[in-house]
């Protein structure tokens, strides 16, 4: 697969401009790196949101000398704007045997804390052969089914014998880990991401009223925008916060652009009183566009990726929507459902109905936010449980 992965990878770079620095880091690491006790990894932007909690979490416990690594050049960006003082942050190598062992042993960490679903097989073989343990936190996983599921069991069953324990965001999740380990090294806590939201003071951006659509993919865009323009009204702005902001040329490219009025954030491009969509593709800024928005949307969710965590959202009192595909949080969605503190679209031709009935009654949009809001105040707890249970294993 590999000269596949490379190719694939060489596309991405092309069309986000990324520099050969990027590209040297992924395949064959960072000649720099110290001896680190303590070592996170994360995939991208979500994931480095929580190994930033943890590492606040731990250093304020007085533990240091930590390294956090992740694969994509946003979530370096958020690493950075966090300020993290003593920390450093490297990329990982892609899984191939050679690059990953000279990194692992170059780390040469007591503990590798791995965030939700990065199972990469040399990786975790190369930890074992250099003593370093390895936990799952926040885990989640869906694994293959049919063929695929058939060929790639063994795979799984080795790789995931060398984590010494895995906690889990959900019961669903524990579910599927049992597949391939025993029950007694998986233990449910809950979603890490729920206790690191909160209500911050940020700067409004926006001075119009508007209705925001989080980190949307790959043609969720035009299938809400689509919906939004039948409303035919201007007292609203859409504003779009795509969940990779490189894609903007790749968002635009599906936009009809004749007849609508788009402004664009990166480009220092001015809302005025005709325009209809901003797109707000620049980083670290979704608290404060969530905060100020009259409800949000989540990305993720109307075209099949499973969605993304809404608790931001909630904890900031906002009525929530997200499409159908929220298989990734099984066990919030439906809990969120029951208490009637969340929207589900199944079908993109119900937005514009959803819409209307929100900017028609307040009370009844008052309910949701209510509602959010104070199941998201009772997962505060949650990043408290993980920290406890990484110590044990710094510990022992």
């Amino acid at each position: 697969m590999s000269p596949f992965i490379l190719i694939r990878f060489m596309i991405y770079m092309l069309r986000n401009s990324t520099n050969i620095t990027y590209l040297s880091r992924k395949m064959f690491g960072n000649k720099n790196i110290c001896k680190k006790s303590i070592w996170i990894h994360c995939a991208s932007v979500g994931e480095m949101n929580i190994a930033i909690g943890v590492c606040k979490s731990l250093l304020s416990r007085g533990y240091k000398n930590i390294l956090v690594t992740s694969n994509t050049p946003s979530s370096k960006y958020i690493f950075a704007e966090a300020n993290l003082k003593n920390i450093e942050h490297f990329y990982l190598p892609f899984d191939f045997y050679f690059a990953i062992s000279r990194f692992v042993k170059s780390v040469s960490s007591k503990l590798l804390i791995v965030i939700e679903t990065e199972i990469w097989p040399n990786l975790y073989h190369a930890c074992k052969k250099n003593n370093t343990k390895i936990i799952i936190i926040n885990a989640r996983f869906n694994p293959p089914r049919g063929l695929t599921g058939f060929f790639t069991k063994n795979t799984y069953e080795k790789t995931l014998n060398n984590v010494d324990h895995i906690y889990c965001k959900s019961d669903n999740d524990k579910d599927s880990f049992s597949r391939y380990l025993k029950n007694t090294e998986i233990t449910k806590i809950g979603n890490i991401k729920h206790a690191l939201v909160d209500n911050f003071e940020c700067e409004q951006l926006i001075s119009r009223k508007y209705v925001l659509l989080a980190s949307s993919h790959h043609r969720e865009e035009i299938i809400v925008i689509k919906e939004w323009l039948k409303l035919k009204s201007n007292k609203y702005l859409l504003v779009i916060a795509p969940r990779h902001p490189e894609r903007l040329g790749d968002i635009l490219a599906d936009i009809p652009l004749s007849g609508i009025n788009i402004a664009i954030r990166s480009k220092g491009e001015k809302i005025r009183n005709n325009t209809q969509i901003y797109i707000a593709d620049t980083l670290g800024e979704m608290n404060s566009l969530i905060k100020y928005s009259e409800f949000t949307l989540f990305g993720g969710s109307f075209v099949d990726v499973g969605g993304h965590s809404f608790m931001e959202a909630a904890i900031y009192s906002k009525a929530i929507i997200v499409g159908p595909y929220m298989y990734n949080f099984i066990e919030e969605t439906e809990e969120f459902l029951k208490m009637n503190a969340l929207i589900m679209c199944q079908k993109p031709e119900m937005l514009k109905n959803i819409f209307e009935k929100l900017f028609r009654s307040k009370a009844k949009k008052e309910v949701f936010e209510k509602n959010a809001k104070n199941l998201a105040l009772t997962k505060k707890n949650i990043l408290d449980d993980y920290v406890s249970k990484i110590i044990k294993h710094i510990e022992v």
